[in-house]
């Protein structure tokens, strides 16, 4: 048997033991993957999955009613906050695709002083949003990570949940393990520009209570950096735990 079609949704989407879907979703359901009263699809909001089993089913509104829910297995016990530059190009878009399916639960677009771009669109926003979610449905996921707005450096640490871990290149003994203990349960990773940071950005970030830590030996470009680093610190939380 198919798994079944997995739809994240508004928590007003569900009322008591009915779950009514309209818009776009409706029609997807009626017109394109033509399920009809007796199929099944999960509904997903806030980290639990509720399955309905359809019982009306039109082109502009389809309804169902619950019957079972149940916590999103596929949802890290870490909540891991994102701070990624801007990148030129498609990098980002890259970047927020692969950190969603692993996990990451928010991302903060950041600029600093070596930043090359500046400015995030409202465009290229909303196609963030929408590559947000759509990997989240491929990865089972609970959650759509939220997409902040962009923050300069000087405020940056203002804006990110404790404990906060900056990567830098210019670090060569603290490793991110050091910074992932058994008990953890949030984190926030920075990620640096092309350009890399500035010593004196740097030392902001100690002087705001930051760890710095080192990737490794090589210099990583920063989309490479934030895939890497988000995989590392789930890699490590979860082996910790266990």
């Amino acid at each position: 048997m198919n798994a079944a079609h997995r739809f994240f949704v508004d928590p007003m989407a569900l009322s008591g033991d009915r779950a009514a879907l309209a818009g776009d979703q409706a029609k997807q359901i009626a017109s394109v993957l033509r399920l009809g009263a007796g199929d099944e699809i999960v509904l997903v909001t806030g980290g639990e999955e509720i399955v309905v089993r359809l019982d009306a089913v039109a082109r502009g509104r389809v309804e169902g009613i619950v019957i079972d829910r149940r916590a999103a297995a596929a949802e890290p016990a870490l909540r891991l906050t994102l701070a990624l530059p801007l990148l030129r190009g498609d990098r980002g878009e890259e970047v927020v695709e692969a950190v969603t399916q692993l996990g990451v639960s928010r991302i903060v677009p950041l600029v600093s002083e070596r930043s090359v771009v500046r400015e995030l669109s409202r465009a290229k926003r909303e196609r963030w949003e929408r590559i947000a979610r759509e990997s989240a449905e491929t990865a089972r996921r609970g959650r759509v990570p939220r997409i902040d707005d962009v923050v300069a450096w000087p405020r940056l640490f203002d804006a990110l949940e404790p404990p906060v871990v900056v990567a830098w290149e210019g670090e060569r003994d603290r490793v991110l393990a050091a910074a992932v203990g058994p008990s953890l349960r949030s984190l926030s990773l920075v990620i640096g520009p092309e350009g890399g940071l500035s010593e004196e950005e740097v030392a902001l970030a100690r002087e705001r209570g930051a760890s710095v830590v080192t990737l490794g030996r090589r210099n990583l470009r920063s989309e490479t950096a934030a895939i890497a680093a988000v995989a590392q610190a789930f890699l490590l939380a979860e082996a910790m735990r266990t």
